[in-house]
């Protein structure tokens, strides 16, 4: 089918814009605010005893912030087997994968409003789908922009891609759900103190099969200038879940986050 074709537009629509931000950015004077920042978290979970089970998740979050281009990159793994009593052997009963990167191009001499193209991926095994692959373009404005918060809201249209039938690659599918989509988007981040962080990230698509959405809270303490504490909270929600699947999924996480200065 045509999916394979669409699937492989959504991986190379963005690259124009980011060759243009590349160029951009080697243009800027080196600025402390046009450089990479980020962090990667690790959570680890084992028990044993009457359940034994073994749970890891790992996220990576990061930004460039320069005078007309903003990138943003993030990534999600989760993972987990637990141990079948009568035949003592691990089963996997969660695997997740997310990925998605996002590119503002700031308009105006206050740069509050920008226009966005963002791509996301995603692969989860037990959802139901093989993988589901999106790509938005539209616009943008911070409407609170200070030291101590920042709130972004945006809206655009798009494509989504829903792979129904498994297949052994990562990116070509025989059987899918394909349509038009309206993308929503919300990041909210508040510095509640020196050392601590609270964040909010929302995203709705909406489109003719359904409307899938995505929201991320997160608390974040540091223990000192490269390691920190952080609580997260991640759902997941498909309205039109496949047969046999819940519509919404909640994952809560506490670990450790190394900081990528």
């Amino acid at each position: 089918m045509r999916s394979k074709t669409i699937a492989a537009m959504l991986l190379t629509a963005g690259l124009p814009a980011v060759s243009v931000a590349a160029q951009d950015a080697a243009a800027d004077k080196g600025s402390e605010v046009s450089k990479w920042s980020g962090d990667i978290g690790v959570g680890l979970l084992f028990k044993r005893g009457n359940t034994n089970s073994d749970s890891t998740n790992a996220n990576v979050n990061m930004a460039r912030d320069s005078e007309k281009w903003r990138h943003t990159f993030k990534a999600d793994a989760n993972n987990e087997k637990e141990e079948d009593p009568d035949t003592e052997e691990y089963n996997r009963t969660d695997e997740n994968y997310f990925a998605s990167y996002k590119l503002d191009r700031k308009l105006g001499e206050d740069a509050k409003n920008y226009l966005f193209n963002v791509l996301t991926y995603q692969k989860d095994n037990f959802s139901g789908y093989h993988y589901e692959a999106s790509y938005a373009i539209g616009v943008g404005r911070r409407w609170v922009d200070s030291d101590r918060q920042t709130l972004d809201a945006e809206i655009g249209p798009g494509y989504r891609i829903k792979c129904l039938e498994p297949q052994d690659s990562y990116m070509s599918c025989h059987d899918s759900e394909e349509n038009a989509i309206a993308r929503v988007g919300i990041k909210y981040e508040l510095k509640v103190s020196d050392n601590t962080t609270f964040k909010e990230d929302l995203s709705t698509e909406v489109g003719g099969d359904g409307a899938d959405t995505r929201a991320e809270t997160s608390l974040t303490t540091a223990i000192n200038t490269r390691f920190a504490l952080r609580l997260r909270h991640l759902l997941e929600s498909d309205s039109s879940a496949p047969a046999g699947t819940n519509e919404t999924d909640h994952t809560f996480s506490v670990g450790v986050v190394y900081s990528l200065l």
